[in-house]
């Protein structure tokens, strides 16, 4: 029995070789057990203490509502404010030991609102409030009303209540009726969160993998999008600032200066729009501040890495313009050698970033933001390795020419001593990626709500060059490189009415239209040949959207939502043949067109049970645009269409807080019923194969998403999630009449778990942090074959140290990221029937100074 415990539950089954790696590892081990010594320590009564009567606040510069909520959980208080008195303030950081009323008296500062308790445990905040203060009495007109004194007897650990704005309006995250996850701007700092791949083994039902920088295969409960043509979509949308970013090339993976990344699972499309079939990335940068702040930062590591970041934000004219600069730069030598290019470093990092924004307070009823973004990668090659071989590859002799051999890809690889760190491409890649957008934000408040203008430009250029089968050329001629090129652009203009938010009746609408154009061209580069595929495609999407809760019962809410769109495409393609016909199989020319309407409805009942418990239930649909296939081999497949996918979803979830808030508790069940899902083949033909993209009869997914937080204590937090998913091809018969049917969905691991550790002290007049974060990936396959191309499981572990000044001023932090350097596959796919796998970066370490103004 206890052995099939064990293999039954993966972080069991680990721990015990995590715990003599631990030991081997004598300078991160000494380090960890002395940090874990000074928890004990510091834990102990009295240690660290100044004696002063209060809390610990810890509450980053941010939007005030926001700050607002954070120091409501951290002080143990109810606040009772409008919406429209805290709507584009920032606050202060506010970090110390101190009472709630000094802290709130910080916070509010400049805000011009102030503040009367109602009783010990309420507060009301107001612009009616506002008068100067003087020895702990707050003047209220002709009124002093002196503070109660401080509840020491009053619970000082609480959990941090999270805003978010899943349903389009700033909303806490227990309240809102939809599966959301929430990534805070400590969790993205302490955790180095830079890029997708960080954010997808921390959430979950979120898997991320890259084939290339520019090229991220995002899925969610088992559902994303694998052709890369011209002309298809994602499954999952991602928005930067509520701007829609509409191509995986134009996904910046790049992270910084941000306030908040949020995970919509499950279909969103009312207001989310098409595609957004199996969620949404929501990305939150922050907002020019009213004061002035400043950042700068500097990362040393190992592979010589050098990072920096700086920010400057606050006020260019006194209460009209307000100015926000930001800039980010991370380079890094490879980790991967290759036995044929000496001296080069694969896998390498060199990024530059930066962000501007503007924002022109008119009135205190009409507001301009305007916001520019600039990206750019200079990257060299990712070594690809074979993992696994069915079909051998010709070999050449001294001469060049074959032989009269054969040998299997894993054979070469082995026999050259290849490993995950040393490759044997001899053909050397790249990756070039510029990114650049403009947007503007027009903001009018009235009576009738909030009425929103965002409009906004990106343009993307993407170049990439890859040596495929990382097989070298002077032993074989079986073998390919990739290069694409790729140009896309993309106008957006939306409108959206957002009522106010104190009434029985809220609602959120809209009218949305979206252009794309994305020209791109792809060889396929053989020994004796090429071949070429380039296509063009525009397309125009039309939307009109709407959403409303009623409320039915002081706790009983009822909400409707839909969205009806309307999008054409037009593509213009051919393929060019030169030499070998391999993956392409035809020339040919030919334009296509096709246009889609949809109309996708949700429904949700909420119940606010107590305060702190709320149920809900939803059913919603979800819709995918239809398109035409990317690398079509044929003419024939070029001229197919590919119908739109579409999703019935229903989901139960439970939100709920505990303990005086100190333990939050969020479940969720789903079951999903996906008609026509678009999916993606590389069929095997000899050495090579061709891409195949249909419409799958159906598939059908089922499962549990838990996540909690837990802060027994001041200073201590546990935290994490888990995830089952249970995703297959209910009916599944490919273009060559192979059946699926029950094979379980690509990139859609049946198990992942995400646990974490934080503890955080007063120490020697600063403040001391350990954070330990353990992330598990359970097996998932690439292919509806389910008996080939498999990736295992693996499971990753980060640690940090830090120290923090007393005025936090400064910070030094110590971290390492995959702590007991676990080699791991990242991406897995096939190629002429053998495997091919990308490799995930080993064991990285460094130092990070922080300075804060």
């Amino acid at each position: 029995m206890r052995q099939k415990i064990v293999e039954g539950f993966p972080i069991i089954k680990t721990a015990r070789r995590y715990f003599s790696e631990f030991i081997v590892w004598k300078v991160t081990g000494r380090v960890l057990l002395v940090s874990l010594g000074l928890i004990i320590a510091m834990s102990l009564p009295g240690y660290g203490q100044s004696g002063t009567v209060g809390e610990d606040f810890d509450i980053p510069a941010q939007a005030l509502s926001t700050a607002l909520l954070n120091f409501g959980a951290q002080a143990n208080l109810s606040l009772m404010v409008r919406e429209k008195d805290t709507d584009d303030k920032i606050s202060k950081t506010l970090v110390g030991h101190m009472s709630p009323h000094e802290a709130l008296t910080r916070l509010l500062a400049g805000s011009r609102l102030g503040f009367e308790y109602i009783d010990r445990k309420t507060i009301v905040i107001s612009r009616d409030l506002y008068q100067p203060q003087n020895n702990g009495k707050i003047t209220r007109k002709n009124k002093t009303v002196t503070r109660p004194p401080d509840n020491n007897n009053a619970p000082r650990a609480t959990i941090d209540e999270v805003v978010v704005t899943a349903l389009r309006r700033r909303s806490n995250m227990q309240k809102v009726p939809v599966a959301v996850s929430v990534l805070n701007p400590t969790l993205i700092r302490e955790d180095r969160i830079y890029n997708l791949q960080d954010v997808g083994t921390r959430v979950p039902g979120l898997t991320v993998e890259n084939f290339s920088l520019g090229q991220p295969t995002i899925h969610v409960r088992g559902i994303g999008s694998n052709d890369d043509g011209a002309a298809l979509d994602n499954s999952i949308v991602m928005f930067i600032d509520d701007v829609y970013v509409g191509r995986i090339t134009a996904i910046n993976l790049n992270y910084f200066d941000l306030e908040r990344i949020e995970i919509i699972r499950g279909p969103q499309g009312t207001l989310y729009g098409k595609n957004a079939i199996g969620g949404a990335i929501n990305i939150t940068s922050n907002p020019p501040t009213d004061h002035l702040v400043g950042v700068a930062e500097v990362t040393l590591g190992n592979y010589n890495r050098i990072d920096t970041r700086a920010i400057l934000s606050g006020p260019l004219v006194a209460d009209k313009i307000l100015g926000r600069l930001a800039f980010q730069s991370r380079k890094r030598d490879g980790w991967q050698r290759s036995l044929f290019l000496p001296g080069v470093k694969q896998n390498n990092q060199n990024t530059w970033s930066g962000r501007g924004k503007l924002r022109f307070i008119l009135s205190e009823r009409l507001q301009i933001e305007l916001d520019g973004d600039y990206n750019r990668d200079n990257l060299g090659s990712t070594g690809r390795i074979p993992v696994a071989s069915r079909v051998p590859v010709r070999l050449l002799g001294p001469d060049g020419l074959p032989n009269g051999k054969t040998a299997l890809p894993t054979t070469i690889f082995k026999n050259l001593g290849g490993s995950a760190r040393l490759a044997i491409n001899s053909d050397r890649g790249f990756t070039h990626r510029t990114i650049w957008g403009l947007s503007s934000r027009i903001s009018r408040e009235g009576n009738y709500g909030r009425l929103l203008s965002i409009t906004a430009y990106r343009k993307t250029k993407f170049d990439w060059l890859e040596d495929s089968t990382g097989l070298p050329s002077s032993l074989t001629d079986q073998k390919v490189d990739s290069h694409v090129r790729e140009r896309h652009s993309q106008f957006s203009q939306e409108f959206r009415w957002i009522s106010p938010g104190n009434t029985r009746l809220t609602y959120v609408m809209g009218l949305y239209y979206l252009f794309e154009h994305t020209h791109r061209i792809e060889s396929f580069i053989f020994p004796k040949g090429k071949a070429t595929t380039d296509q063009d495609n525009r397309t125009n999407s039309f939307a009109a959207f709407g959403q409303a809760t009623y409320g039915l019962s002081a706790q009983l809410k009822f909400t409707v939502g839909g969205r009806l769109t309307y999008e054409h495409k037009k593509l213009d393609q051919q393929n060019i043949l030169n030499g070998d016909q391999f993956i392409l199989l035809e020339n040919f020319t030919m334009t296509n067109e096709g246009d889609w309407t949809d109309f996708s409805p949700d429904f949700i009942l909420s119940w606010q049970q107590t305060e702190s418990i709320m149920w809900y239930a939803s059913i919603s649909r979800g819709y995918k645009s239809g398109g035409f296939q990317g690398s079509p081999a044929t003419r024939e497949l070029a001229r197919r269409t590919i119908g739109p996918e579409t999703v019935w979803n229903y989901e139960i979830g439970y939100k709920s807080q505990w303990l005086n808030n100190r333990f939050r508790l969020n479940l969720v069940g789903f079951y999903s019923d996906y008609r026509d899902l678009q999916v993606v083949q590389f069929k095997t033909e000899g050495n090579f194969g061709v891409f195949q993209t249909s419409n799958a009869a159906s598939a059908k997914l089922r499962g549990v998403e838990i996540e909690f937080a837990l802060k027994p204590s001041s200073g201590l937090e546990f935290f994490g999630s888990y995830a089952y998913l249970r995703a297959t091809y209910n009916k599944f018969h490919d273009l060559a009449g192979r059946d699926f049917t029950g094979n379980t969905l690509r990139q859609a691991p049946r198990n992942s778990l995400y646990l974490a550790l934080r503890y955080e002290h007063p120490f020697r007049d600063g403040r001391f942090r350990f954070r330990l974060d353990y992330r598990y990936q359970g097996k998932s396959f690439r292919e509806p074959d389910n008996s080939i191309t498999i990736q295992p499981a693996f499971d990753l572990v980060d640690s940090s140290i830090a120290y923090t000044s007393a005025d936090n001023h400064w910070e030094a932090t110590l971290w390492a990221k995959n702590l007991l350097d676990r080699e791991y596959i990242t991406h897995l796919y096939v190629l002429g029937g053998n495997d091919y796998a990308l490799f995930g970066t080993p064991r990285t370490y460094g130092l990070t100074m922080t300075f804060n103004f």
